[in-house]
């Protein structure tokens, strides 16, 4: 193996680090969708091989987490419904509120970065104005800008969660092809030479017909045994020959199986310190003080006794832990309740509980912050840069425990980089069709994958440096002379009817307002001189009284005349092409941020998290040349 030989001593500096903190505990990838990021983590292997050929690397399938449910009342246009799950893109409209991860995809280039609103409104934009003007409306309009470009997400539509171990895979195999034909064959329509255009459709056809496949003939098969199955068939093709032994597959269902077999292991012992009554109490406040100000619930949000861990109990689903002196909940959709002849006080007393209720094959899986510190006491994590926004309040919530006094043990994480846009030149002379705002940002609809690799760093830093141009301009004319400089003709021309049109309105309608306007000045003037006469001398009231009331009239009279002047048929049809070349202008200043948005931040969230799956649509060359340039750090959670 090749590499590059800075990059090669940083990896083989933090495994050599591992071997001394961390000495023969097996390496961990784990995630909820091999149709992602986690795959790419097989470029740690052959560097993996070299420095410590013994260590275990296993591949995780997260199946405890749940499918994401459909909470939205109004759909996009775009949505694609299936029977009992729908297709969605994600936006800052009406899905909103949306997550899902054991069901997405994002076609080359594409993430789910969303351009928000606030987003908008930072970077100089009015939607509310644009969204007015727009003939789709504002809810279908506010939807289409707001969108992760090249992204969806399966989400289901019934009442009650499941975990992706539970979601049957024949009932959602049909909604999983078009996923799976959205991502992939969408993103060969991006390939521009037409051989390997149709080289990467047939792969892409290929695999959609793997899926079916298995479906088909495993009926009782669940989305998470797909995944598993597919999960070796895919790293060998990244890998370009069979797996080392080194390397292994699982999933949490196995993982973090609770019985009374498994309860002692070291996987449980943070459960153990929240049942323990020594440190339960200094537990729970340093769960709830990591937890603050955050979209994570602290625990009294669950009920009396909550526990920051689920059970996962077969055919009843899953559910929160709520446990008092005398009972044992699980918040499954329908709760499980559980009368305790005694207190339970340590993992062994829950499991031998579960155990007697629910059998053997239980899954105890730790909530956001607690998955991660329950398994880093037996494997060190594998995350790519970006990955897992959780770590943050993970680390907190040790920092919290350790302050307190109890004790806890986990080994480090392992971070790796991947010269991902960088190293794309390794795809040979292949020509991309890039997608909008990329051709806008780059100025060229179709680009080779050298020149793409060469310039997108530079590309991304122009864009940057757009949006911060955009907003600070204020005026119509600003915006348009911005919009002249970078679009040409059209837009000078669409200027030079605006300054006319305002020179029209200010030499006819505005410089007859303004006569009338400075002779009403004037007549308040001499009405306030007046007034001010009275108050020195009140005998002159009867003197002056008459005038006042003139002037008064007068006053009215001009006011009125002003109104009409300014509501003349000729002063609103100037305003109203000055306002829509306005609100033209507006949505092309929107237009122009989301281009921008969407590649200054969306090539650097793909760079450190491309979709595996694209190397193999593209080129294997190109993941080698990522093997070949990755990068590793040690991150320590305590």
């Amino acid at each position: 193996m090749k590499t590059n030989s800075d990059c090669a001593a940083s990896v083989q500096a933090v495994l050599e680090e591992l071997d001394r903190v961390a000495p023969e505990a097996p390496l961990l990838a784990l995630g909820q969708t091999i149709f992602w990021d986690e795959p790419m983590k097989l470029a740690l292997v052959d560097y993996l091989l070299a420095t410590a050929p013994t260590r275990r690397f296993l591949f995780g399938v997260h199946d405890t987490d749940y499918f994401a449910r459909l909470h939205a009342r109004l759909l996009p246009r775009n949505a694609r419904l299936f029977e009992g799950y729908a297709l969605l893109p994600h936006n800052d409209g009406s899905t909103r509120s949306l997550w899902s991860a054991a069901g997405e995809i994002a076609q080359l280039f594409g993430s789910e970065t969303i351009p928000s609103l606030a987003m908008y409104a930072q970077s100089g934009g009015n939607v509310a104005r644009v969204a007015r003007c727009s003939a789709e409306g504002r809810q279908a309009f506010v939807d289409a800008l707001t969108e992760a470009w090249g992204w969806r997400g399966l989400v289901a539509r019934e009442a009650a969660p499941r975990p992706v171990c539970e979601v049957p895979l024949h009932a959602v195999a049909p909604a999983l092809d078009a996923l799976l034909e959205f991502g992939m064959d969408q993103s060969a329509a991006l390939i521009d030479d037409a051989a390997r255009r149709a080289h990467a459709c047939a792969w892409a056809w290929t695999l959609r017909q793997r899926v079916q496949h298995f479906a088909q003939f495993n009926p009782d098969a669940s989305l998470a045994d797909l995944f598993l199955t597919l999960y070796p068939e895919l790293l060998e093709a990244l890998y370009g020959r069979a797996l080392p032994d080194v390397v292994g597959f699982t999933r949490t269902t196995e993982l973090l199986r609770f019985n009374t077999r498994t309860a002692g292991l070291a996987r449980f012992r943070l459960v153990d310190a929240f049942l323990n009554p020594a440190t339960r109490r200094a537990c729970e406040d340093a769960y709830n003080a990591a937890v603050a100000n955050s979209p994570i619930y602290p625990l009294p949000e669950f009920g009396e006794g909550a526990l920051p861990f689920d059970l996962l109990i077969p055919n009843h689903g899953r559910g929160t832990l709520l446990l008092t002196e005398r009972y044992l909940v699980v918040l499954t959709p329908q709760p499980q309740i559980v009368r305790l002849p005694h207190p339970v006080e340590s993992v062994q007393a829950l499991a031998q509980v579960v155990e007697q209720n629910w059998g053997d094959s239980c899954t105890l899986v730790g909530k956001a912050i607690t998955l991660v510190p329950m398994l880093a006491h037996e494997f060190v994590f594998v995350f790519n840069e970006r990955g897992s926004p959780y770590l943050t309040r993970t680390a907190q919530l040790l920092t919290n425990l350790r302050a307190a006094g109890v004790e806890v043990r986990v080994y480090p994480l392992v971070r790796l980089g991947y010269p991902t846009w960088d190293a794309l030149g390794a795809a040979g002379c292949l020509g991309l069709r890039l997608p909008e705002h990329l051709a806008c940002a780059f100025g060229e609809p179709t680009l080779c994958a050298e020149s793409f690799a060469q310039r997108w760093r530079a590309v991304v830093a122009a864009q940057r440096t757009l949006l911060q141009r955009i907003a600070v301009i204020r005026s119509p004319r600003a915006l348009m002379r911005l919009l002249a400089e970078r679009e040409g003709a059209e837009w000078q021309t669409r200027l030079h009817e605006y300054e006319t049109l305002h020179a029209r309105l200010a030499d006819t309608v505005g410089a007859w307002a303004q006569r009338l306007r400075e002779h009403a000045h004037a007549l308040h003037a001499e009405r306030r001189a007046l007034i001010a006469a009275i108050q020195q001398d009140a005998k002159r009231q009867r003197e002056l009284a008459p005038r006042l009331r003139e002037l008064k009239e007068r006053i009215k009279r001009l006011n009125t005349e002003r109104k009409r002047v300014a509501s003349a048929p000729e002063a609103q049809q100037l305003r109203a092409r000055a306002d829509e070349l306005e609100c033209t202008a507006e949505r092309a200043r929107l237009e122009l941020i989301r281009c921008a948005f969407l590649t200054a931040e969306g090539l650097p969230h793909t760079h450190a998290r491309p979709a595996a799956w694209w190397f193999l649509l593209l080129s294997r060359r190109w993941f080698q040349a990522c093997v070949e340039g990755l990068q590793a750090r040690i991150e320590r959670l305590l």
